[in-house]
């Protein structure tokens, strides 16, 4: 059995979904995880994923853990019957 790929477009749906939940601005999210603004736009509109870094950052920044966090870019495997 071979690993899935990552679905890594759901990247951008993942930082907007936590970012609106924080209630933090570009701006607080910036000062708070030392992660550029222009990074964060960036990812926000898709133009860039980030790095583990970023995400590890992020993960912090959100509370919450990084395999949680990033569980979404695994599609879903179908249910056995």
């Amino acid at each position: 059995m071979s690993v899935p790929e990552p679905d890594l477009t759901q990247l951008r749906v993942i930082f907007n979904r936590y970012r609106e939940q924080s209630g933090m601005t570009f701006e607080q999210l910036a000062e708070h995880s030392g992660i550029s603004r222009q990074t964060l736009l960036n990812i926000s509109s898709g133009k860039y994923n980030g790095d583990l870094r970023t995400w590890l950052k992020l993960s912090r920044s959100f509370g919450e853990e990084v395999d949680r966090l990033l569980d979404d870019v695994w599609p879903q495997e179908p249910s056995a019957n």
